[in-house]
C-alpha cells in the first residue's frame, strides 16, 4: 500500500471507534494532571503532559472529523458530523474543569515558569479555561457550556447544509449564450417536456462561469437569485439563534458583544479599532469605487444601445452585472481574454509550477507519493527541507527521509457531499513526542473546487484561481514550517475541533503576501504553458495580465467591506434590539457601502451561503482586509530586493525567501504576530505600502 500519513475510515462504526479514542484522551489529560500530587505538582508535570495527549488527540480526530467535508460515502459524512459535535463538546468540557484550572493558576507564578515558551504556553492555556467559564461561577459556566454546546452544534448544521446541497436551475443553451462551450459541454444534460436542458448546479465552477460569460442578464439574475436562496430555509432560523446564543454567551463571559469577544484575542483587540480600520478604506477607495462602477455601467449602457436593448437599460449596477461586465472591461480595454488566458493556465503544469516556486524560494523539495487515496484525483506530495540536506552534506545524500517535514493532500475537484470552497485544513499538527523527543510531522491537506477535465481539454484555470490555488498553497507551507512542541502552537483554524493560540487575523497575512507573486511577469512566465501548443504565455498576455490587478479593486474592496461590516455589526449590537432581519440588513447596509443592487426575491438571504459566518469568521471576516495590510507591507522587502543574481527578481530571491519561512512562518504562535513582522521588516509595520495600493493607479 502507499505511503499515507492520514487513514479516512470506511464506515461510520470505524469513524465511532476514533471518536472514543479522543474523547478517552482528553478525559485522561485532565485526569492525569489532576492525579499529580500537589506536593510536588510541577508545570514540567502537569502543564506539559497535558497539551501532549492533546496534541495526540488532535493528531487522531482527523480520521473522524475531516470525512464530513469530502468523504464518498453520506452515512459517513454524516457520522462525521456528529463526530465532530461531539469533540468539539469533550475539548470543551475539558477546558471547562475547575480543578485542572485551579491547579494551573497556582502554578502561574514568575519563580515557577522560566522558560519563556512555556511561560507562553501556561498564559495561553489559562485563557483558554476563562474563555470557556472556569473562572466564573459554577451556575454560570454551567450556563455558559449548554451555550457552547448548542451553538458548535448549530454551526456544523450550517456548514453541514451547504455541504450535502444540491441545488441547480435548468436553462436551454440558448439561455446560456457567451458562456464556455468546453463548460457546457461538462454540464449534466436532461430532457423536460422533450427539450434538452442543461443543470447548472449551485456549486463555485457553475456559478463563476455563468456570472462571468452569460451575456443574456436574465440568465445571470436568474442563477445569481437561485444560488442567493440555497440553504434559506435550513440556514437562516440556525443563523438567527446562532447570533442570539453567541451574544448571550459573550455578555456571560463579560465582553459587551460576541464582536468584543472575537477580538479580544486578535491583533485588532477591539470593535473600534476595526471599524476605524474599515473606515480608513471606505475613504481611500471612495473615489476609485465610484469611477470603477461608472465604468462598468458605461460598458453596460453601451451593450444594451448596441443589442437594442435600451429600453431594458435600467441605469443600476446590479450584483449580476459586476463579474460580467468585468470579464467585458478586461476584454475591451485590456485585451485580456479569460477563456484564452485560461488555456495556458492547464492544473497540473500550474500545480507543479507552483511548487518548484515555492520550492526554490523557500529552499525546499516536493515528491508526489502515487497511491489511491479517499477519492480517485486525491494526490499526495512529500515535502523536504532541500536547505538542510544540502548543508548535511553526504549524510544528507545517504538519508534524505531524514529530512522530510511534512506531508499535504491536493482534492482538487467539486463532487456531491463535499465541502464547496476552497481552504487548507489541517490533518495533523506538528508536536514533539517526550518519551522519544521524536517531532510529529505536520499533515495539511488542500481541499479545492476547481473545474473538472472533461472529454475535449482538461482541468483549465483562470488567472484568478490560479491565485487562489497559489494562496493556499501558502497555507500549506504555513503547515509545514511548524517545528513546535505542542498543537497549540501551530497553524491551525476552526474547521478542526481543537484549540489554536495562531491569531486569526495573522492566519492570512503569509498567504496573502505570497499572492504578489501572480503579478510577478518572470512567475507569469513560468506558470502559463498552453495546454495543446506548450506555447509559453506570450510576454503582451503577461503585460496586459499584470496591468489589470487594480481593476475594479476600489469597487471589490467596497464588497468586502460591506460584507465585513454586516458580521461586525451582527456581532456587535444586541440581537433583541435589532429592528430588521437578517436579509433586510445585509440588503440595505451592503447597497449602502457598495451601491450595488443586490437580489430581491423571496428567499434570498446572502448570510446563508456564507461559509465563513459559520466556520469561526464569525466577527472577523475583517481578517481578509487586515492581512492586505500586512502582506503589502511584508511585500516592500521582496519588491525592493536586490538579487545576487541580477537575472533574478527580489521576489526569487531565495536567500530572502528562507529568511521569510524561519522568520515569519516558523515559529508559528509561539511568538506574537507583531513580533513576527517586526523581525521580518526590521522595523514597527506600517499601513504605507497598503495605503499606495488603495490610492495609487
Amino acid at each position: 500500500m502507499a505511503e499515507s500519513p492520514i487513514q479516512l475510515p470506511k464506515s461510520a462504526q470505524e469513524l465511532n471507534e476514533i471518536k472514543h479514542r479522543v474523547e478517552h484522551l482528553l478525559q485522561g489529560s485532565g485526569d492525569a494532571l489532576v492525579a499529580v500530587p500537589a506536593h510536588s505538582q510541577t508545570l514540567e508535570n502537569t502543564l506539559l503532559p497535558f497539551h501532549e495527549a492533546q496534541s495526540e488527540a488532535a493528531a487522531l480526530q482527523t480520521g473522524c472529523t475531516f470525512p464530513a467535508m469530502v468523504h464518498l460515502d453520506k452515512e459517513v459524512r454524516d457520522a462525521a458530523t456528529e463526530a465532530k459535535k461531539a469533540l468539539q463538546t469533550a475539548w470543551s468540557a475539558l477546558y471547562s474543569r475547575r480543578d485542572v484550572y485551579a491547579i494551573l493558576r497556582q502554578l502561574d507564578t514568575p519563580e515557577k515558569c522560566h522558560d519563556p515558551t512555556t511561560e507562553r504556553l501556561l498564559k495561553h492555556t489559562l485563557r483558554l479555561f476563562e474563555r470557556h467559564g472556569a473562572a466564573l461561577s459554577e451556575q454560570d459556566q454551567k450556563k455558559l457550556t449548554h451555550l457552547r454546546t448548542e451553538i458548535s452544534g448549530l454551526e456544523l448544521d450550517f456548514q453541514k447544509a451547504l455541504n450535502e446541497d444540491t441545488s441547480y436551475i435548468l436553462l436551454t443553451a440558448e439561455e446560456l449564450e457567451g458562456c464556455n462551450e468546453a463548460w457546457m459541454t461538462g454540464l449534466a444534460k436532461v430532457q423536460e417536456n422533450g427539450k434538452p436542458l442543461l443543470k447548472v448546479t449551485m456549486k463555485t465552477p457553475d456559478i463563476l462561469n455563468v456570472s462571468r460569460n452569460a451575456s443574456l442578464p436574465e440568465t445571470r439574475k436568474r442563477v445569481s437569485t437561485a444560488y442567493r436562496q440555497v440553504c434559506t430555509a435550513t440556514n437562516e432560523p440556525l443563523l438567527e439563534r446562532l447570533i442570539r446564543l453567541r451574544h448571550e454567551a459573550a455578555v456571560l463571559l463579560g465582553h459587551q458583544s460576541h464582536a468584543a469577544y472575537q477580538l479580544d484575542i486578535n491583533m485588532a483587540k477591539t470593535v473600534d479599532k476595526v471599524e476605524e480600520f474599515l473606515q480608513t478604506i471606505t475613504k481611500s477607495i471612495g473615489q476609485k469605487c465610484e469611477s470603477d462602477k461608472e465604468e462598468l455601467l458605461e460598458l453596460k449602457r453601451a451593450e444594451y444601445e448596441g443589442r437594442g436593448w435600451s429600453s431594458q437599460y435600467d441605469g443600476k449596477l446590479n450584483s449580476w452585472d459586476v463579474k460580467y461586465y468585468q470579464e467585458i472591461l478586461l476584454k475591451e480595454r485590456y485585451a485580456v481574454d479569460n477563456s484564452l488566458i485560461q488555456e495556458y493556465f492547464e492544473l497540473n503544469h500550474v500545480r507543479d509550477q507552483i511548487m518548484g516556486i515555492y520550492a526554490e524560494i523557500f529552499q525546499l523539495r516536493f515528491e508526489n507519493i502515487p497511491g489511491k487515496y479517499w477519492a480517485e484525483d486525491v494526490a499526495l506530495f512529500a515535502v523536504y527541507d532541500q536547505k538542510a540536506q544540502d548543508q548535511a552534506g553526504e549524510a544528507g545524500k545517504a538519508n534524505p527521509s531524514a529530512f522530510k517535514i511534512g506531508y499535504f493532500y491536493l482534492d482538487a475537484f467539486p463532487r456531491p457531499g463535499k465541502y464547496g470552497h476552497q481552504c487548507v485544513v489541517p490533518l495533523r499538527a506538528s508536536y514533539v513526542i517526550s518519551s522519544t523527543n521524536e517531532q510529529v510531522l505536520p499533515v495539511a491537506v488542500n481541499v479545492g473546487n476547481l473545474s473538472r477535465p472533461n472529454a475535449d481539454r482538461p482541468a483549465l484555470l483562470k488567472h484568478s484561481e490560479a491565485n487562489t490555488f497559489f494562496h493556499e498553497f501558502g497555507h500549506v507551507c504555513h503547515a509545514m514550517s511548524s517545528k513546535a512542541r505542542h498543537s497549540l502552537f501551530n497553524f491551525s483554524w476552526s474547521v478542526v475541533p481543537y484549540p489554536t493560540s495562531l491569531a486569526m487575523d495573522f492566519l492570512e497575512v503569509p498567504s496573502i503576501m505570497l499572492e504578489n507573486w501572480l503579478w510577478e511577469p518572470a512567475v507569469l512566465k513560468r506558470l502559463g504553458r498552453h495546454y495543446k501548443t506548450g506555447e509559453e504565455l506570450p510576454d503582451d498576455l503577461i503585460a496586459s495580465l499584470v496591468k489589470t490587478r487594480k481593476i475594479s479593486k476600489g469597487l471589490l474592496f467596497s464588497q468586502q467591506v460591506a460584507v465585513t461590516a454586516i458580521d461586525l455589526k451582527l456581532h456587535s449590537i444586541d440581537p433583541s434590539q435589532r429592528q430588521q432581519s437578517i436579509p433586510e440588513l445585509w440588503k440595505e447596509m451592503s447597497e449602502s457601502l457598495t451601491g450595488v443592487t443586490l437580489e430581491d426575491a423571496p428567499g434570498v438571504n446572502p448570510a446563508c451561503q456564507f461559509y465563513h459566518i459559520a466556520m469561526g469568521y464569525d466577527s472577523l471576516y475583517y481578517v481578509y482586509a487586515w492581512a492586505e495590510l500586512h502582506a503589502h507591507d511584508l511585500y516592500t522587502r521582496f519588491k525592493t530586493a536586490k538579487s545576487q543574481n541580477s537575472a533574478v527578481t527580489g521576489a526569487m530571491d531565495p536567500a530572502l525567501g528562507r529568511e521569510y519561512w524561519e522568520k515569519v512562518l516558523v515559529p508559528g504562535a509561539t511568538v506574537d504576530p507583531v513580533e513576527l513582522l517586526r523581525n521580518f521588516l526590521g522595523r514597527e509595520p506600517n499601513a504605507d505600502a497598503f495605503q499606495r495600493y488603495l490610492t495609487e493607479p
